[in-house]
Order: structure tokens, then sequence, then C-alpha cells
């Protein structure tokens, strides 16, 4: 699986100068020859609090990136927010190259220390699905923090996806936890994060994919993507050899 990791600097809650961008994109990626590209925590807007401005009204952000995949013959993965009662949702959405909807994980652990949980509640279900040939779990930002979700991924999990909004200043917790959940889960985790500033915090380029044995994999660089390929038959060769999943014991962790 060839991989287009965005480094987009997201124009905050201005989803007509983010679509262009994102179209651009796209349109790279698919000369590239890739299979699927990744976009950050609400593509369209930033990581804002005020979801009735930026909520994803009668499904056109969704309708715009299944049009797209569809256009480019590439699997796209973004995010979205709804809105469900007093609260919105916050969404990762990934389509297959028919623009069709694989996935729609709605974001588990809302960020209470940056006020997230006052406009957001939390999903309750641990998504996954298959891509390119490939077992993918989804999860957003803050979920990084929480192994307990990772583990309840299928065994044969080859890759885990991460959109983020992750501000600079913790940076190296970014890049520790995504190695750790490689390291624990063994098998690929690609985090895709923001740039620029929005909302009184500065992002930095990050977007990074580590390999089942924690190694950060090197990217080549296009104009608006970087490019990482996945490797299932790698990954079955590495947890053959070192299989330390099939030793958990589950029943003990929830006692």
């Amino acid at each position: 699986m060839k991989l287009a990791m965005t480094d987009m600097d997201i124009v905050w809650e201005d989803k007509a100068a983010n679509r262009a961008w994102c179209e651009k994109s796209m349109a790279e990626a698919a000369k590239k020859g890739a299979d699927v590209i990744l976009f950050p925590e609400m593509t369209l807007t930033g990581f804002s609090m005020d979801v009735e401005k930026i909520r994803d009204r009668e499904g056109e952000d969704v309708r715009f990136f299944a049009g797209a995949a569809r256009e480019y013959r590439l699997a796209v993965g973004f995010g979205y927010v709804s809105r469900k009662g007093e609260k919105g949702r916050n969404h990762f959405c990934l389509l297959n190259r028919r623009g069709e909807v694989l996935a729609d994980y709605e974001k588990i652990h809302p960020f209470t220390c940056g006020g997230e949980a006052a406009a957001y509640e939390g999903g309750d279900t641990i998504c996954h699905t298959v891509l390119e040939g490939m077992t993918c779990g989804l999860f957003i930002c803050y979920d990084l923090r929480f192994p307990e979700a990772f583990q309840r991924l299928p065994m044969d999990t080859d890759a885990v996806f991460v959109i983020a909004n992750w501000p600079r200043e913790r940076l190296p917790h970014w890049y520790a936890l995504l190695r750790a959940r490689a390291i624990e889960m063994q098998c690929y985790v690609a985090g895709i994060n923001r740039i620029g500033s929005g909302g009184g915090l500065t992002y930095e380029k990050s977007s990074a994919v580590f390999s089942p044995d924690g190694i950060l994999l090197p990217a080549t660089d296009g104009k608006y993507n970087r490019y990482v390929e996945l490797h299932r038959e790698s990954r079955l060769s590495y947890i053959r050899e070192f299989p330390t999943r099939r030793d958990r014991r589950p029943d003990i962790y929830r006692e």
C-alpha cells in the first residue's frame, strides 16, 4: 500500500480554501501512484469548538471527498464534524477508490484539557476495516494516549491510522506514542498531523509512519504530500519471528 501523508496548513474555519488545497493534494497523490491519502483531524476547518459553524451540513463534506475519491481513483481518509443533540461528534471517515464509506469512526476520547469535551461527546465503538487488502484501525489525536483502545483491535491488524491536530509543544509525546503503539501492536502506525497555526495553537511538520518494530520509515517528498509504502508481508514475516501480542492476558488485565 502506497500511502500519501499530507502536511496540510489548514485555513482556520474556511472550508472553501481548504477544499481547494485538498484537491491539489489529491491530484498529486494520484499522479504519484498512491493507493490512499490521509488528511489531518477536522480537515476542512481545523480543531474548532464552534460545532454549529463547522459541522457537515447535509453531508456536503463527505460528498466532496467521495467525489474526489472517484475522480482520482484514490482511497481517502479525512476528518469532519457532525452534530447529534446538544454536542458534536469528531469523525474520521475512510473512503475507498469508488467513494464508498469503508468506516466512519467517532473519536472516543474528547480532549478534556483543551475544552473538546464541552463541545463534543465521545463515540463508543472501536473502528477497523479492510483497505487495499490490509486490516486497518482508525483513531483520532488524543486517542493515541490510550493503549487499551488500540489493543481491542483485531490480532491481524496491519496498520493503524491516527489523524490529528497535535500542537508543537507536545510533539515529543506524539512521536513517542506513535512508536509505542507500533511496537505494542506489531503493526504500522501512521500519524497524520497538520502544520501552521489555528485557534491560537501552532503546529509543525510531523506526519510520520512507524514500522511494526518501531522504526521511523523514510518518506519521499512531493509538493503537497510525502509518500511511504506499507508492506503486509513484511509485517507478517516480523510477527512470525517475534509474536509478542499472542502472549497478552486480557482476562487478567480486566480484573
